[in-house]
């Protein structure tokens, strides 16, 4: 396990600390729609608006535009995930911030464990400053993580590992992903993820996922 994470644990459990951690993507940043309109910028695919091609694809890797799978398109993602300039400026998503500074008064906020590179934690940091997010450690992948339909896969197994070595000190999550709630299942996860930003049933009567479509329900399943 990276040394950060064993040490954030570490910390945690000698001062006696149980919290939460916090995606960041999707859950906290608009960050689809920013990656889209720049993929736009790359190229334009026919008779599709942004809001279109978002609505029918959800995320990047599922457009079958042949010009958005070459090898020059990757190489064009990987400089933007690898770019702080890129992501200071990705948009809030709205009560965002506003419910997360209410969450961290019944539930401190321990960590963000985001599966962005190692190489933009400076640009997350100011990222997160900006929008009075509370402080905590930022925990990232590797600064290796290159974009590619592998990193899209194992980036929830990264994350489910992490989250399983921290608990009980942290003892869930707020993130938006369906793939991570399927690989802490797997695994017997025995934290919480509240899985924000969707009305799915595929985990009715799974007590460790929480459905959470809104901001505001994920501050009323954590309080109750």
């Amino acid at each position: 396990m990276d040394e950060k994470v064993v040490k954030l644990k570490n910390d945690l459990k000698n001062r006696g600390i149980k919290g939460l951690a916090l995606d960041i993507d999707e859950t906290l940043s608009d960050s689809n729609t920013h990656w889209f309109e720049h993929m736009f910028k790359f190229h334009k695919p026919e008779n599709f608006t942004v809001d279109e091609i978002i609505e029918k694809y959800q995320i990047i890797e599922h457009v079958p535009e042949p010009k958005w799978q070459t090898e020059e398109a990757y190489e064009y993602l990987n400089q933007a995930l690898h770019s702080n300039k890129f992501n200071e400026e990705i948009p809030l998503i709205t009560d965002a911030d506003s419910i997360v500074r209410k969450l961290n008064k019944e539930i401190p906020i321990v960590a963000y464990i985001t599966a962005r590179p190692e190489t933009i934690i400076t640009g997350t940091k100011k990222w997160l400053h900006k929008h009075k997010f509370p402080e905590a450690e930022v925990v990232t992948q590797s600064s290796e993580v290159k974009a590619s339909k592998d990193h899209f896969i194992l980036r929830n197994s990264w994350k489910s590992l992490v989250l399983d070595y921290l608990y009980p000190e942290v003892m869930g999550i707020v993130d938006d992903n369906v793939g991570l709630a399927y690989e802490l299942k797997k695994i017997g996860y025995k934290g919480t993820q509240y899985l924000y930003g969707t009305n799915t049933d595929e985990f009715k009567g799974y007590k460790n996922v929480i459905v959470c479509p809104t901001w505001q329900d994920v501050l009323k399943a954590i309080v109750r």
